[in-house]
C-alpha cells in the first residue's frame, strides 16, 4: 500500500494576481493541490490534502494512483 511519502510533490511560487503564494501539487494525482505563504506551509498543506485523499479513496473503495517513483523502482 502506498502512503503520502511515496508521491512526488512539486512546489513553486506563483506571482500571478490573486495568488502570490507557494503552490504545491501532487505530480501523480492530478487535482490534489494546496498553497501557503511559505514553501514550508505549502508542503505541510499538501501533505494534509494528500493524506485526506488517500484515506477518502480507501474508505470509498477507489483506486489510488501508483506513484511513478515507486513504479520506476520496480523495474
Amino acid at each position: 500500500m502506498h502512503d503520502a511519502r511515496d508521491f512526488e510533490i512539486r512546489i513553486w511560487y506563483s506571482a500571478a494576481e490573486g495568488d502570490r503564494c507557494y503552490i504545491a501539487q501532487v505530480v501523480d494525482w492530478p487535482g490534489i493541490m494546496a498553497h501557503g505563504e511559505t514553501r514550508e506551509s505549502a508542503a505541510r498543506e499538501i501533505q494534509i490534502a494528500l493524506e485526506g485523499a488517500i484515506e477518502l479513496a480507501r474508505n470509498n473503495g477507489q483506486s489510488i494512483p501508483v506513484p511513478k517513483l515507486i513504479a520506476h523502482q520496480r523495474i
